[in-house]
């Protein structure tokens, strides 16, 4: 009886975690938008659908596994803001159910469990609610952690087969952090295969590695993807931005350690616990339980590296359930004393960092820069366009008069209409696609000035390889137009193309043509 009433309470929390996770998010990633970020992949997906593939259509840093899974989601489910939502939606499901399994496999109980994958639904997708390479491969990499755990846990094959499947998914989500995870976990593999003599699992790990390779050769091939531009682009290019990066790191007390006293409050007592075990077992780093820690160890540091190198708002928050409830699985193991009351002190700063972080980024959509923001003049983004309905639209561009952003951005779009020639976008408003119904022909699904989504500095090694790609866009394209809306500024162009070979025609108040000369040299 007591098992069956275990596992029916347990599908019962399941399908309440369901519901959670998935209308958590679906309800914040509506409410407001932080356009470069927010339709990131609207317009690329939708283009890829029409036969546009990237590294040859688009200038490509990141994020091709989501362009890829959310054209799907178009294909099946039809073109709509809802629709790009759902995808972050059933993602933050999907780690969710994950993360309570393995709250299960740390042996906490059901509601325990409960708890923590409560707490991790609310910290990982809805912050930004809509998709994010970030949080993509964040929560990939976490998934391929938990991987590795539960495949030494319970010495199984599969899950050490998958685990270099869920790194590669991960690279073609975003490149960093999982290279971070890669290197940690080449020695983590190491030193379990050659501690505990398991040299088979180099062949599992081999043939799973080279199998995705294949595929994504096969792939690439297909879709007539050239390798040197994925390697140039891919692979090369966002070495360039990582240098800058890391030159510009800050190592200070601040930045290292307050930045993450969310982490730390939970991770320095897992480390006194880890030291403490090897000091009163003499097998304990050959041990399961030491890989345990090295894993633990490996997921924090890599995202905590990832968060300071990115510069971006905190999106490494759902490491206080994960950190927490493997605190949690320590004191139980260490039969600590007072260790019931402690762990209610773990659960209470749990909940409170997480309602902390809940009322910052998903309330106030810190995420999305809109912490200061009047949410009651948000309106509703139907008012552009019906695909775009149910998001409430408001953004940092103009947020004290939103119906103005909203009208201008209409206004463009009918000028747009009037165009019959073959035309190139190139705007933020990443939905111009769907609205329009036309391919945008955009070289980037980013448009900013610092470099970090294609080569601004002439400096650059990379610099006219975008430039060529530009130009072969506007040739095989036959584009006669490049249209530019503001807040973009004409110059992400014209440092790249000849202005004599441009007319200027301002068409509206956020929108310019270029008309493009005929048989110009550019």
């Amino acid at each position: 009886m007591n098992n069956k009433y275990s596992t029916n309470l347990q599908n019962i929390l399941i399908l309440i975690l369901v519901f959670i996770s998935f209308f958590i998010n679906q309800y914040y990633a509506m409410q407001g938008a932080f356009p470069i970020e927010s339709f990131a992949h609207y317009d690329i997906s939708l283009r890829i659908l029409s036969g546009d593939v990237p590294f040859r259509d688009y200038w490509a840093v990141s994020g091709i596994f989501i362009d890829y899974l959310q054209s799907l989601f178009f294909l099946i489910f039809g073109d709509s803001f809802q629709i790009y939502v759902l995808h972050g939606s059933i993602f933050n499901v999907i780690a969710t159910l994950i993360s309570f399994i393995f709250f299960k496999e740390l042996k906490l109980g059901n509601l325990y469990s409960f708890f923590y994958a409560v707490c991790f639904s609310f910290l990982a997708y809805p912050n930004t609610g809509t998709l994010y390479v970030d949080h993509h491969a964040s929560l990939i990499c976490l998934i391929s952690s938990l991987s590795l755990f539960k495949g030494i846990k319970y010495n199984n094959k599969k899950y050490f087969f998958i685990v270099p499947i869920f790194l590669g998914i991960a690279f073609f989500t975003k490149p960093a952090p999982t290279i971070y995870f890669l290197i940690f976990y080449i020695l983590i593999l190491s030193f379990y295969i050659f501690l505990n003599k398991k040299f088979y699992l180099i062949n599992i790990l081999t043939v799973s590695s080279f199998s995705f390779i294949f595929f994504i050769f096969l792939f690439g091939l297909l879709n007539d993807i050239s390798f040197l531009n994925f390697l140039n682009q891919y692979v090369l290019f966002p070495t360039t931005i990582a240098e800058n990066r890391y030159d510009g790191i800050d190592f200070s007390i601040k930045n290292l350690v307050f930045n993450f006293d969310f982490i730390y409050i939970f991770l320095v007592p897992i480390i006194f616990f880890y030291f403490k075990s090897i000091y009163n077992i003499k097998s304990f780093l050959s041990s399961d339980k030491s890989f345990y820690y090295l894993i633990i160890f490996c997921l924090s540091l890599s995202l905590m590296f990832h968060q300071i190198n990115t510069k971006n708002q905190l999106f490494i928050l759902f490491l206080i359930p994960v950190l927490s409830s493997f605190l949690h699985f320590q004191l139980n193991e260490n039969k600590i004393k007072y260790s019931k009351q402690i762990i209610l002190l773990i659960c209470l700063i749990s909940f409170s960092l997480t309602v902390k972080y809940h009322l910052r980024f998903n309330e106030g959509r810190k995420f999305h820069e809109l912490q200061n923001v009047n949410f009651t003049k948000s309106v509703d983004a139907n008012l552009i366009d019906k695909k775009l309905k149910g998001l409430n639209w408001i953004t940092s561009i103009d947020p004290k008069n939103p119906l103005l952003e909203v009208n201008r951005i209409k206004t463009s779009l009918k000028s747009i209409k009037k165009i019959n020639s073959k035309y190139m976008i190139i705007t933020n408003y990443s939905f111009y696609s769907s609205v329009l119904n036309q391919n945008t022909n955009s070289p980037s699904r980013w448009f900013i000035p610092n470099g970090g989504a294609y080569p601004v500095d002439k400096k650059n090694p990379f610099f006219r390889e975008y430039k060529n790609i530009l130009i072969d866009i506007i040739r095989r394209k036959k584009i006669e137009s490049i249209i530019i809306i503001k807040p973009i500024d004409v110059t992400e162009i014209t440092r790249y193309l000849n202005p004599d070979c441009l007319n200027e025609n301002k068409l509206d108040e956020i929108t310019l043509e270029l008309k493009i000369k005929k048989n110009c040299n550019f």
